[in-house]
């Protein structure tokens, strides 16, 4: 799945927001299942595949928002855009924000 990733920056350091971001880009690239310690890490690609486009787009975005609530306590999902390929690959793009109270 190929994803694009806005960070807001507003609120954290140039070294926090480069931490944000690159635990951001590792969640969303990793399936889950696939680490050994954590089975929960990352996004359940295959769980999704083959479902039809407006039910895929519910499930990765409910996926997407879950894991980074639960991974990434420092933002939170404040909207996600689909682009979708000729061959029906979806493409999010997520913009996140500083987490409240955080």
């Amino acid at each position: 799945m190929e994803h694009s990733i806005d960070l807001a920056g507003d609120g954290f350091s140039p070294e926090e927001y480069a931490d944000i971001k690159q635990c951001l880009e590792t969640l969303l690239s990793i399936q889950a299942g696939s680490q050994p310690l954590d089975r929960e890490l990352g996004i359940d690609f295959e769980g999704i595949v083959g479902y039809p486009l407006n039910v895929a787009r519910n499930m990765l975005s409910l996926e997407i928002i879950e894991k980074v609530n639960r991974y990434e306590p420092r933002v939170e999902v404040d909207s996600i855009q689909f682009e979708v390929g000729v061959d029906g690959l979806l493409s999010p793009c997520i913009r996140f924000i500083r987490a409240r109270g955080r």
